[in-house]
């Protein structure tokens, strides 16, 4: 296990391998950590670049502080593990739902650290977002009081599971993450219009979210949308092998990472949708 200080917290990393391009793995809230990333792709992606792999704050093997929870304050948990780690050239970074929001604050804040986007049925933090938001939480936090749920992670769940559970109540119950994210701003268009490095953008046609990926693809300068036929929102663990294929496809079409001053023009968005 390795770990580092970012953004005064202890931060859980997995960095597989080196070279370039890095590519950082961002999983989803609550219910996952890192491994999520390390089962499905990260080992492929690390045949060919370098690879890190951290969980989120208050996830996994990471520190639970009670408070920092916002997406902003992510944002800058991972460009403290980037600086941690010495990463200075741009990152490709891919994010799996709620890491898809973390991604797109950190092109924001940080444009200068973000060689592109991959974004794996993400979150967007546009409006309706954080309503959307306080009903899933609200809706794990019924099931994890749930006796039966309970009795059913004793029975089958496994301990990794169960410490995934016990973990998940932890956040919901003694910290300020649900009373920060809901308090997180929503993007703008106009904001959305700035990031202008490369993005490639997978949903499955039956996801929850379908509607605000297109929306996205729209907003964004350069945008590249997969729409995966019969996949929901769990496309990352459903369909792995066609997941890998489309990422590692879109990432040999990319220019070799450069350095970059922390501008963001905004040109008219244009955006363009791939089947398949």
């Amino acid at each position: 296990m390795s770990e580092v200080t970012a953004n005064g917290v202890r931060i859980h990393v997995q960095h597989l391998s080196t070279g370039s391009p890095t590519v950082v793995f961002i999983h989803g809230l609550m219910m996952d950590n890192l491994s999520s990333w390390y089962y499905t792709m990260a080992p492929a992606m690390a045949q060919r670049a370098g690879v890190c792999l951290y969980d989120l704050r208050g996830h996994g093997l990471s520190e639970c502080p009670p408070t920092g929870y916002s997406v902003e304050n992510q944002a800058k948990d991972l460009i403290g593990v980037l600086d941690a780690l010495g990463l200075t050239e741009p990152a490709y970074l891919i994010g799996n739902s709620f890491g898809g929001i973390v991604a797109l604050e950190c092109a924001l804040a940080h444009p200068d650290r973000v060689a592109g986007l991959i974004l794996v049925e993400a979150h967007i933090a546009v409006a309706g977002w954080r309503d959307k938001m306080a009903g899933g939480l609200e809706l794990a936090g019924m099931v994890l009081e749930n006796d039966e749920a309970q009795i059913w992670l004793d029975r089958v769940g496994g301990r990794k599971l169960k410490r995934m559970a016990r973990r998940s109540e932890v956040l919901l119950d003694r910290t300020t993450m649900v009373d920060e994210l809901l308090a997180s701003p929503s993007l703008t268009d106009e904001q959305l219009a700035s990031i202008t490095c490369p993005v490639l953008a997978i949903y499955g046609d039956r996801s929850d979210v379908i509607g605000w990926a297109r929306d996205l693809a729209k907003a964004l300068p350069t945008c590249e949308l997969h729409v995966l036929p019969n996949q929901s929102h769990s496309v990352m663990m459903d369909s792995p092998a066609q997941l890998r294929d489309i990422v590692f496809t879109w990432l040999d079409r990319q220019p070799a990472p450069t350095h970059r001053e922390p501008v963001r023009p905004a040109p008219a968005p244009a955006h363009s949708e791939q089947r398949g």
